[in-house]
């Protein structure tokens, strides 16, 4: 009877943990900034800074 009740009691630690996880994930974040560049890499794929590769 112990081990059935630790179970449930995991079990519905893991059901809390999910739901808190989601609600995190769906809150509204900080809003998009489309006049700011930013720069990902100055290099291309074979690693050089050259303008034509």
């Amino acid at each position: 009877m112990k081990a059935l009740a630790t179970r449930v009691l995991a079990a519905a630690a893991l059901a809390i943990a999910c739901v808190m996880a989601l609600v995190a994930a769906t809150a509204p974040s900080k809003m998009l900034e489309p006049d700011k560049l930013v720069i990902l890499s100055t290099v291309d794929v074979k690693g050089k800074t050259s303008p034509c590769g």
